[in-house]
């Protein structure tokens, strides 16, 4: 029953490509168990008593893996990318275990930062085994069908780590997680292709990455348009706690009903995004999540109970499994096949360096005085701006960056 499933999903694949899916599609799982307890860290940290400015310093440590994804490119250079990545990931998340031991809001934001630093900075090797592993005509595809695994276990799991919080705590409920997630990079090891293919042959300097901006106009705009986009949604990063916690009341329990709904969204849309990127590409369906994603931020402006967040957590499932796919997909999409390494190294870059930003424009703007709704509007602005940038870039055709 499940072969004639994924036959209907993805179509006849060749037995190496659907055996990678199926190992990837294990990892998928077990990290989605693992990333589950993540959505719950700003609360925790609030309900420690951390700041509106701590709040924002943790989404912004979110990102310091991505900003040195540049010279992580390193791990790219060695004999094993692939090894070296998932050791890489194994070391971050076993960080997570020494929350066992933390009870105050700093402690558990410094494990939090060294855990986002190794998570992030194998990103661009993970976009090199996408292209390697999955031809482009299906990859979408493909890639739907995995986060969809991943997808079913934060369905199942968000009310139940929402309730394991309020019942147990966090020492307990991260540590655990933190060991399904070490269980979920090792199994990567599995994936059977050329990982020399990987390796990058000579070092890759911030004036190549210079190049690329100054020489592929396309491939800016597209960055430019990322930038607002995230803006968009880490302005009032910092800000959403506040408004969960001391206007809404919002309980573990409560927030864990809001991210199943979240995370069913997700997951019935990763059906139709993997098929739109197949059919219209990535940049195309970047730009219709873009849009979605207004309804993601603006609700927060007149919402007087929990369940009125129901829309924009709803909305946040469209959109972040568009991104998920978008990201990965559109890079490849605009850059060329040998450089795909640098490209996703510069995107992600771009997007860490957005990242530690971010969220401090929104506290600083809170200081100054100005309102939680006006903040919350400023990002539905940035968006539709962003989906705007999108329209004026007209990718290449498929044949120009399949897979050589």
């Amino acid at each position: 029953m499940w072969a004639r499933f994924e036959t209907w999903l993805v179509g006849l694949l060749a037995p190496t490509v659907h055996y990678n899916m199926r190992v990837e599609l294990t990892a998928a799982i077990a990290y989605g168990a693992f990333a589950t307890v993540l959505a719950f860290i700003p609360l925790v940290l609030r309900r420690l008593g951390a700041p509106a400015e701590l709040l924002a310093l943790y989404t912004a440590s979110a990102y310091l893996g991505n900003v040195l994804a540049g010279p992580g490119l390193f791990l790219a250079r060695q004999r094993r990318p692939l090894r070296m990545a998932v050791i890489c990931w194994s070391l971050a998340r076993a960080t997570l275990l020494g929350t066992a031991f933390v009870t105050g809001d700093i402690g558990l934001l410094i494990l939090a930062a060294f855990f986002w630093l190794g998570e992030g900075l194998p990103g661009p090797i993970y976009s090199g085994v996408i292209q390697q592993i999955y031809p482009v005509e299906v990859r979408g595809k493909v890639m739907a069908v995995v986060r969809v695994g991943m997808s079913v276990s934060l369905l199942i799991l968000a009310p139940v780590a929402g309730w394991m919080l309020d019942w147990t705590g966090h020492r307990v409920l991260f540590p655990l997680a933190a060991l399904i997630g070490i269980l979920a990079a090792v199994t990567l090891l599995r994936l059977r292709f050329d990982e020399g293919a990987l390796r990058l042959r000579q070092a890759r300097t911030l004036r190549r990455f210079g190049g690329i901006l100054t020489h592929d106009r396309r491939f800016a705009l597209y960055l430019a348009a990322i930038v607002l986009f995230g803006l968009s949604g880490l302005m009032p990063s910092a800000i959403i706690p506040l408004v969960q916690v001391d206007r809404l009341h919002i309980s573990y329990t409560e927030l864990g009903w809001l991210n199943l709904a979240l995370s069913l969204a997700r997951l019935l849309s990763y059906f139709y995004w993997g098929r739109w990127i197949d059919r219209w590409g990535a940049v195309r369906c970047m730009q219709i999540a873009f849009v979605i994603n207004v309804v993601g931020v603006l609700p927060y402006i007149w919402v007087t109970r929990g369940w009125m967040l129901l829309p924009s957590f709803i909305a946040s499932g469209l959109v972040g499994s568009a991104i998920d796919l978008g990201f990965i997909n559109a890079a490849m999409e605009l850059a060329k096949p040998q450089r795909i390494q640098e490209y996703a190294a510069l995107q992600s870059t771009v997007i860490g360096l957005r990242g530690m930003i971010g969220p401090f424009i929104g506290v600083g703007l809170l200081r100054l005085g100005l309102g939680t709704s006006a903040i919350f509007a400023m990002s539905g602005g940035l968006t539709l701006l962003a989906a705007l940038i999108l329209s004026r870039i007209k990718p290449p055709p498929r044949d120009e960056y399949a897979q050589e």
